[in-house]
């Protein structure tokens, strides 16, 4: 049996969509997978054992409307992917866990029973029902849970862990640095940034700056993530992986997204990579320093912002001038 699958050329999107990949192999023995997607995806879905067909095409092309050149070009272009890919017309259903405008638009052109995910607002269904099969999600039902319900309710099978496994090989490799930062999606100001480099330069931490230095491609990301102790992420494309090969360490997310969009560590690892999304654990200099207090095992000393002293109630403190 083969499933296809549509997804935006946002890496930062798929590795929350592995598990439920892993579960429907589990649950369907000799399930695979055809992903049609972006160039900058495409190389992440790779890394998934059972996607063994990724098309790339840049599904945005698809939203030109038929009646121009833009359209006919579109048109054309997918007609001769789909030709150079003759696995498609094994596919059964195409499901798009997104509901995008391109993936909505792929998903439509695919030959096979097009599924989608609707969100139910006010506890009703959509009137427009664009796809051939329409699941309800909960609004409130985090993105991992989501498309794993969703694919579950598409095969017909149950969910019996609610912890995630992403299928990945978690290979050992020996500690090189203590730390691997990612500062690129940490909700801090350009000073929050300085603050976290400036104490961890302080503290003589070992440190490995994919912001400053990329990986090249995804072998060098996970060698360089399973190289390090400890990860300071954000909610992005490297927190995602560090959660799905059971790195532990500090995802900073913004206000109140942790419940909904926050990473989930696998199952297969005891150490968790653990969401902070409140203030003031979500602080830049808090959360530098309780990753340095844990890698340092506490012997480091302690560098906080002084808080204002307390004036009496009813008593206003006006500062001296000099």
């Amino acid at each position: 049996m083969r499933i296809a699958i549509v997804a935006p050329d946002l890496p930062d999107e798929v590795i929350p969509t592995f598990p439920a990949l892993t579960d429907a192999v589990r649950a369907r023995p000799g399930l695979k997978f055809s992903v049609i997607t972006g160039p900058e995806a495409a190389g992440w879905f790779r890394r998934h054992p059972d996607v063994d067909e990724v098309l790339v095409f840049d599904g945005t092309t698809l939203l030109a409307s038929r009646w121009t050149p833009a359209g006919w070009r579109a048109g054309r272009a997918w007609k001769e992917a789909l030709r150079a890919h003759p696995q498609l017309e094994q596919v059964e259903y195409v499901i798009d866990p997104f509901g995008r405008p391109e993936t909505l638009a792929m998903a439509k052109r695919v030959p096979a029973t097009s599924v989608g995910i609707a969100r139910p607002t006010k506890g009703r269904l959509p009137r427009r029902q664009p796809y051939d099969s329409q699941y309800p999600v909960p609004d409130d039902l985090h993105r991992v849970q989501a498309v794993r319900v969703l694919f579950a309710a598409v095969l017909e099978y149950s969910l019996h862990d609610l912890n995630p496994d992403y299928g990945l090989s978690i290979e050992a490799e020996p500690v090189v640095t203590d730390l691997l930062v990612d500062t690129r999606a940490l909700p801090f100001d350009a000073a929050g940034i300085e603050l976290i480099r400036r104490r961890l330069g302080e503290t003589g931490v070992s440190l490995d700056d994919v912001s400053a230095h990329p990986p090249a491609d995804m072998e060098e990301w996970q060698r360089r993530l399973t190289q390090s102790r400890y990860v300071l992420v954000g909610n992005n494309r490297c927190g995602w992986l560090a959660a799905a090969l059971g790195i532990p360490g500090v995802c900073v997310c913004r206000d109140g997204e942790a419940k909904h969009e926050g990473v989930i560590t696998t199952r297969r690892s005891r150490q968790k990579l653990i969401n902070v999304d409140h203030p003031p654990m979500n602080q830049a200099e808090i959360v530098v320093e309780s990753i340095i207090q844990v890698i340092t095992q506490g012997k480091a000393p302690i560098e906080l912002p002084e808080e204002p002293p307390a004036s009496p109630e009813g008593v206003e403190v006006t500062p001296e001038r000099s």
